[in-house]
């Protein structure tokens, strides 16, 4: 990793000729820009490539393959970031890392066939990703202390435009027509297939390891105690569960007037080097499901019975630290999902909680009236794919397993060890 790290040449450039760079200043290293003399004024990437000589700068980074980091890495190296020199060297590697990466999303974005890629959202998604490349192309590589603060800044301030990509992307899904996508979650378009959901699985896959090095990169400005950047050197499963629990357990209050109980059991003591982060999103999301599955079921199968905390089943959390990894169950009685739905969960399109084009415009007439009065639970298809994304990112697993008429149970695994390689591709 301290040779990736310490690269010292330059990543290659593509000539163009007629563009020139100006240092263009503020917070957050908006400049850097590219700019041309067009009656004296300069030209901002706020539309991301704008010309051939643009696009053939993207193409050429998205034929580059993205360095592979593992956590054990970044762990390593970042116990060694309390000195400047370290911290450059890290920002070296993303100046040059990172335009890799965006450059092969912006490519796979605007690549994409039976005219996804001139939806309104996914166009938008795309600039995005394609402003982000040339704000990091322009700036200048870090080679001083002063360019690294202002190159940190600047990531800092792509990290929180990138904010909303997922909500994004589950609108360009609702620009398609829902009858053209099969059980299988793939686009049917004249006859023809396209996996819309391995797309998603590579794109997300990707988003999660940008943000991994950003924000890693960053919280090595911002050191806590017991962390390593955004690595948590004794990071409690059980500990992050607690907190997902309660959070999930107010959104279902808010929602139902009501939360099953969560029950903590086996090995809720272990601990390894993780990132806590990611086990938040997934227990979250996996909780907030089994939690809405409970409450709806037993209101649904005997409404004359006022359901609470105290007669409602609880959700079973279960610890259990093997030899290579930790397995966690979540188990619930929440009726189980039918097995025609089960080969549906991971397409992005697949939701038990109703149609997520409801779902969206209920939560934007809420937000037009000045906020969301009431929690929407699920519904948008994204939580549970994008939770195995998060599982998967360092070498873990999600699986599912259902019984109609009874629960599901649903098992997480993750690498124990933490040396295995991001599978961005």
């Amino acid at each position: 990793m301290l040779r990736r790290f310490c690269a010292g040449a330059a990543p290659a450039r593509v000539a163009v000729s007629s563009m020139r760079r100006d240092w263009i200043g503020g917070r957050g290293g908006a400049g850097w820009v590219g700019a041309r003399e067009r009656g004296g004024g300069r030209r901002w990437f706020s539309e991301g490539a704008l010309s051939e000589e643009d696009e053939h700068e993207i193409m050429f980074f998205s034929l580059r393959h993205a360095a592979t980091v593992t956590l054990k890495e970044m762990h390593q190296f970042g116990s060694q970031a309390n000195n400047k020199r370290a911290l450059l060297l890290a920002a070296q590697f993303l100046h040059e890392e990172l335009p890799v990466r965006l450059a092969r999303r912006a490519k796979e974005l605007k690549s994409l066939p039976f005219g996804l890629n001139n939806t309104a959202s996914i166009t938008g998604v795309r600039k995005l990703y394609e402003r982000s490349f040339f704000r990091i192309r322009r700036f200048p590589r870090p080679n001083s202390s002063e360019l690294e603060e202002r190159f940190t800044e600047m990531l800092e301030d792509i990290k929180n435009e990138h904010s909303n990509v997922q909500a994004s992307v589950a609108r360009g899904l609702q620009e398609l027509n829902e009858g053209r996508i099969d059980k299988k979650g793939r686009l049917i378009h004249a006859g023809m297939h396209y996996n819309f959901g391995q797309f998603l699985d590579r794109f997300y896959l990707s988003r999660v390891g940008v943000r991994v090095l950003i924000g890693q990169h960053i919280m090595l400005h911002h050191p806590q105690e017991g962390f390593i950047g955004i690595i948590q050197t004794e990071c409690q499963p059980a500990f992050v569960c607690g907190h997902a629990i309660e959070d999930a357990q107010h959104i279902c209050r808010m929602r139902y007037k009501t939360a099953p109980a969560v029950r903590l059991e086996g090995d809720t003591e272990m601990e390894l080097p993780y990132i806590p982060e990611h086990l938040h999103y997934i227990f979250f999301e996996l909780l907030k499901n089994s939690m809405r599955a409970v409450v709806e079921r037993y209101r649904r199968e005997q409404p004359d019975v006022e359901w609470d905390e105290t007669n409602l089943p609880p959700i079973s959390v279960v610890f259990a630290e093997g030899e290579e990894d930790v397995a966690i169950k979540i188990s619930d009685k929440g009726g189980g999902i039918p097995r025609s739905g089960m080969e549906r969960l991971w397409t992005y399109s697949f939701t038990t909680a109703g149609k997520t084009s409801d779902m969206i415009k209920q939560l934007e007439l809420e937000q037009g009236d000045g906020g969301a009065k009431t929690p929407i639970m699920a519904g948008f298809a994204h939580g549970l794919p994008l939770s195995r994304i998060h599982a998967r990112a360092f070498g873990g697993d999600l699986e599912v397993l259902s019984m109609q008429g009874n629960g599901t149970d649903v098992y997480i695994h993750i690498s124990k060890l933490g040396d295995r390689q991001v599978p961005v591709p």
